[in-house]
């Protein structure tokens, strides 16, 4: 791209050996709060499953030697193009340098050359040198998203209905949520149904008893070597606006983490802290935080 900044030379991805890749990805995260480490397999794996593009992420070298990266990801909504930060990272002794500014710098560019409309991006909240710089590049906190965890089985009255309409849960497939009008477009990346149809997630659709969807729910379950259920992760719980939320919520809850004897672990990834209704009934059910990140946008 021939971006510089002092010695710093901005590349693309797809120039980089698949080796090269992987040992700047590692070393990029040396550090960081979560274990990030990658096999080759599961480097390559992340990059399809996240949509994210070689060709259009970048790489910082320092004095001819790969300093940095910076992966992207795009696709077309209702919105216009969405561009998505799937992760930056500098190795150690490129700390301090400013190849993190030198890399965000060649983002935006990147992203005003491919017409984005819209650049999205989550951070751990407690990472607070990485969030000055993303707000220096203009990019706004719209919310908190929270990773829950509760292990084993779960209390037989969670997810209690309180009195209302009759709903009802059905299993479709995660396109099938994108034709509801009230979709959540703008919710985190990995957190939509493309991203979910990739990657053998699950759906289900709350319909009232006049058959009228009412809300939906985007979730993914893992199994053993012997078929059993070991995890169950949801992305997203959303009832549509005007809708009862507390019966909509506790219907979808009910299915997709049934049944409660089942010892297992249930999660969420990158829940709407927002979407407080469905926050506070997994609260109640036992579900514990253990990372909060959160989920800033610029406007491009």
């Amino acid at each position: 791209m021939g971006n510089q900044s002092n010695t710093t030379e901005i590349r693309r991805l797809s120039a980089c050996s698949f080796d090269e890749a992987l040992k700047l990805w590692n070393e990029g995260f040396q550090g960081y709060v979560v274990d990030m480490t990658l096999s080759l397999a599961g480097y390559l794996s992340r990059l399809t499953r996240d949509g994210l593009a070689p060709e259009s992420s970048l790489v910082a070298y320092c004095d001819g030697r790969p300093a940095g990266f910076l992966l992207n990801g795009f696709r077309k909504g209702a919105r216009g193009k969405v561009a998505w930060n799937g992760g930056t990272g500098v190795a150690p002794e490129f700390r301090g340098r400013g190849v993190g500014k030198a890399l965000m710098r060649a983002t935006l560019d990147l992203y005003n050359e491919l017409g984005v409309d819209l650049a999205t991006l989550e951070a751990i909240s407690t990472n607070e040198p990485a969030i000055a710089l993303y707000g220096q590049c203009g990019y706004e906190i719209v919310d908190r998203l929270l990773s829950l965890r509760h292990e084993g089985s779960l209390p037989a009255h969670s997810f209690a209905r309180p009195n209302g309409e009759s709903y009802v849960a059905e299993l479709v497939a995660p396109a099938a949520l994108g034709r509801l009008e009230f979709y959540d477009e703008l919710a985190p990346w990995q957190s939509h149904w493309d991203n979910l149809g990739r990657n053998q997630g699950e759906a289900l659709i709350v319909s009232d008893s006049s058959g009228v969807a009412c809300g939906y729910a985007l979730y993914k379950k893992t199994y053993d070597e012997r078929g059993s259920v070991n995890t169950i992760a949801l992305y997203q719980c959303v009832a549509r606006p005007g809708a009862e939320q507390e019966p909509v919520a506790a219907c979808a809850l009910q299915t997709l983490f049934a049944p409660f004897d089942l010892e297992c672990r249930r999660s969420t990834y990158n829940l709407s802290k927002s979407n407080e209704t469905v926050c506070v009934m997994l609260a109640d059910a036992g579900f514990d935080l253990y990372i909060e990140q959160v989920h800033m946008r610029r406007q491009t």
